[in-house]
């Protein structure tokens, strides 16, 4: 979701998230948002996946020093073709989301999949939001691929597709910590796992050769 404008997104009590990380950083990134009071943690490989309400993913985007997005997963299921795609796309209830005068960007990404195309998938999923935004509103998102409100990110495996809503817009390595850079500075969520992996306390001095 884009920081532009300012979009309300409506959840139930409990939802489920995904929090991707740099490689390595998964085990220090689960402790954060343990310390957040994150749910059902579950460590994959680039990634945590936790469980809360919605003040706990608003609270991961401000909090988080590890984390490169929130991702909010709102659809999916198993899979074989494109055909299906549309179907699992198509029967989310995506004004519980956001409004159809919002503009989305769709990106999907895969392991192993069998499709031959990820740029048809994308292309399938977006149709799928539109025409459900159609069928109930008459009104349909438009897309912007630079700068969307919403963001829909689509993750495959070989049989199953999970269709999430990026609830961060830029990553956060962006929230503006950086004020004057060096030549090829780290990102500011690698530098901060970094930091945790060593188990470094404030109160000790940091030298950095």
């Amino acid at each position: 979701m884009s920081g532009r404008r300012q979009t309300v997104l409506i959840a139930s009590s409990i939802e489920h998230f995904f929090a991707p990380c740099p490689r390595g950083l998964e085990a220090v990134l689960a402790a954060e948002l343990a310390r957040l009071a994150a749910q059902e943690i579950a460590l994959s490989d680039g990634g945590v996946a936790f469980a809360g309400d919605l003040a706990l993913a608003y609270r991961a985007n401000l909090e988080s020093r590890i984390a490169s997005r929130i991702l909010w997963r709102v659809g999916g299921g198993a899979y074989r073709d494109e055909r299906d795609l549309y179907a699992l796309a198509h029967a989310i209830d995506w004004k519980r989301h956001f409004k159809p005068h919002r503009t989305l960007r769709v990106d999907v990404a895969a392991t192993r999949s069998p499709l031959q195309s990820l740029e048809f998938a994308t292309l399938r999923v977006k149709d799928a939001v539109c025409d459900r935004f159609r069928a109930e509103s008459g009104v349909r998102p438009s897309v912007d691929k630079r700068q969307p409100d919403v963001r829909i990110y689509v993750y495959l495996t070989e049989r199953d597709a999970t269709i999430y809503v990026d609830t961060s817009g830029e990553p956060l390595f962006k929230r503006g910590f950086r004020r004057d850079t060096e030549e090829a500075p780290l990102r500011e969520n690698l530098a901060a796992g970094l930091l945790a992996l060593t188990g470094w306390q404030r109160e000790t001095a940091l030298l950095d050769p």
